[in-house]
Parts: structure tokens; sequence; C-alpha cells
């Protein structure tokens, strides 16, 4: 597999979650917001020429967002996914649903890192931070404020464009939350 750069690289961060919305409960809310999802790696393709995403495969955003890269693979055939596991049992305690649907993606994605064997209190910040620091692109879904402001500010030390989506309908538009981080105000 081709030495991908920081410049055509964009990680998925998000929270893991099985947030649903009131009314529809067929559907989960990231099934909903998936287009959005992919709306957002179109422009990334499109206009900022990245070709390479990674994804921690939480479940949740994580998966749903490297379900839209698969997808989209079909009409941007140099998309390429690559899954990173915090730790070699990530997925133990889930239902077999859930691992089933973690092994469909991890199957069709084109690169797996395994970061460590055992887990530890700091894996899934290391694993951040690992993504982080091989891309230029963040496209984030945050669902607490510390989650969300440690992940910024590690971010804003490394210069990274931060795409956050968030859960409120209303503050959605792609555009408004395109943002450089790197920047020097305090």
């Amino acid at each position: 597999m081709k030495n991908f750069s920081k410049l055509d690289t964009c990680c998925i961060i998000g929270g893991c979650s099985s947030k649903k919305i009131v009314g529809q409960e067929e559907a989960s809310y990231y099934e909903l917001i998936k287009p959005k999802i992919k709306n957002n790696i179109i422009d990334l393709v499109e206009n900022s020429h990245v070709s390479h995403f990674l994804s921690g495969m939480n479940i949740g955003f994580e998966q749903c967002a490297a379900e839209a890269v698969i997808e989209l693979k079909e009409k941007y055939p140099k998309l390429t996914l690559e899954g990173i596991l915090p730790y070699e049992n990530h997925s133990i305690n889930w239902t077999g649903g859930q691992r089933n649907k973690y092994y469909s993606i991890m199957n069709k994605s084109d690169r797996e890192v395994l970061l460590q064997y055992h887990y530890t209190d700091d894996c899934m910040k290391k694993r951040n931070q690992y993504m982080i620091n091989k891309s230029k692109y963040i496209i984030f879904f945050g669902e607490g404020t510390s989650f969300l402001d440690n992940l910024i500010e590690y971010a804003r030390t490394k210069g990274r464009i931060v795409i956050n989506m968030d859960y409120d309908e209303s503050v959605f538009p792609r555009k408004k939350y395109i943002f450089n981080v790197n920047f020097n105000e305090h």
C-alpha cells in the first residue's frame, strides 16, 4: 500500500454511542446523518485532494463514516481506508451483531494498524493522537465537551484542520464548521 502524507489524509474520530432520534426508532442517528458525513468526505476529496482516511472503528460514528468511505470508493476508486485499532481485543465485549459489522468493515478496509496488544487506560487517547499525527484533516463528532476540548487542544498544537459535526441539526452546515485550529489566540 502506498505511503500517504498528512496532506492527503483525514482521520475520523467520534464517540461510541447508539443515540436515536425521537420518532425514528428503527433508524440510528448515524444512518440519518450518513449523507452529511458523505458530503464532508466528498468535499475533502474534491476540494482538498484527500484520498486516505483513518478510522478508529468504534461503534457509532466512526464505523458509519468508515462505511461512507467504502461506499464512496465506487465513485472515487483511489480512496483508501485504514482501520486503527487501539488494542487487540477492542471488540471483545461487543454484541455478535456489533462484531460482525466491525469485521465486515475491516475486511473492506485497505489496511489495519494495531497500536498495542493489551488494553491500557490511555489506549484510546493514544489511538486518537496517532490518527491526528498522521492526518491534516479531522472529521470529528463529539458527544462531550471534555472529549472535544482535549482533542481540539491537541489538534491545535499540531496545526490540523477540523471538521466538527454536532448532534444538533441546526448547527450542521458543513462549511461553517471547517476551521483551522492552528491559531495563537487565548
